[in-house]
């Protein structure tokens, strides 16, 4: 999945760091966000070995540092390793290079380390090339903050969506499931949540219904809402099966174990995480880059 992203964004971006290879349109001394684009360039690079400029991209949440590298500069095409230090916080990240663009991805929790820092260190290295470019972060934070509602929204069509509703018909049941949770609620914040619920059916004699109390940030974190997921198989007793915050939800009905399909969740900060079935409930995540090994 990480390595397909980055190929999109190489696509993208061919025609663009092509300008920075040849020092065209370059901030010399802060960050620029491009106009109209989820795209900031980087000041000229120092103590630079072959690296003669970067840009920060984002594309479907998935943010990128695309690097150019000198004309002439020897390697193949492929997947490179590369260490990104940004004062005592250090990246050990993925790489690909396609002609004299090389594009490492970037982690949401990098980002902060980017707005805040003073200076950021960039080694590539793969088979017997090694680059590396300092770059200072002046101007960074404006940048970012100004590219980052830019950035597209993840592509999620090939999931369906759960919109729990507060009119649904199975939120009466939500609120018997979840009675203890909203009477701690009422005594923490002394207001009442809002209830809602939708069903998913992966099968016959299964459903999951998906139940969420919104209400307080200060209660649930910055979303506002708790979100449960519970199952239940014949006509046996409803189990929780999963709780999150500040997540939309989707199902995989196209993946799923002993009948029950993946959870695919698009967190607070964008990014996607797969609970999968197992034993009789949703276990730990499975990164979306992991799922594409």
């Amino acid at each position: 999945m990480r390595g397909r992203r980055l190929s999109g964004i190489l696509a993208k971006v061919i025609t663009v760091i092509g300008a920075l290879a040849f020092g065209q349109a370059q901030a010399a001394e802060r960050w620029a966000a491009l106009d109209g684009e989820a795209a900031a360039r980087l000041p000229d690079p120092t103590r630079a070995r072959a690296i003669t400029g970067a840009e920060l991209r984002c594309d479907q949440q998935e943010w990128a540092l695309n690097v150019a590298l000198a004309f002439g500069t020897k390697g193949d095409n492929g997947a490179r390793a590369a260490s990104v230090r940004i004062g005592g916080d250090r990246f050990e990240l993925e790489a690909e290079r396609r002609a004299s663009v090389v594009s490492v991805a970037i982690p949401s929790e990098a980002l902060q380390p980017l707005r805040s820092g003073i200076r950021m260190d960039v080694t590539i290295s793969g088979g017997t090339e090694t680059h590396d470019a300092r770059f200072s972060l002046i101007g960074s934070r404006r940048a970012i903050d100004e590219i980052a509602p830019r950035c597209s929204k993840r592509d999620m069509s090939a999931y369906t969506e759960i919109v729990p509703g507060e009119l649904n018909p199975e939120t009466t049941l939500a609120r018997e499931l979840l009675r203890e949770e909203i009477v701690a609620f009422r005594t923490a914040t002394r207001s009442e949540p809002t209830v809602a619920a939708a069903l998913f059916t992966p099968g016959e004699d299964r459903r999951l219904l998906f139940a969420t109390l919104c209400g307080s940030s200060w209660y649930y974190g910055n979303s506002g809402c708790n979100m449960t997921v519970h199952a239940q198989e014949g006509e046996g007793d409803w189990r929780r099966v999963y709780e999150t915050e500040g997540v939309t939800m989707h199902v995989d009905p196209n993946a799923a174990a002993d009948g029950w399909p993946d959870l695919v969740v698009l967190t607070f900060d964008g990014d996607i995480v797969v609970w999968r079935w197992e034993d009789g409930q949703y276990l730990p995540p499975v990164t979306d880059e992991a799922e594409g090994e």
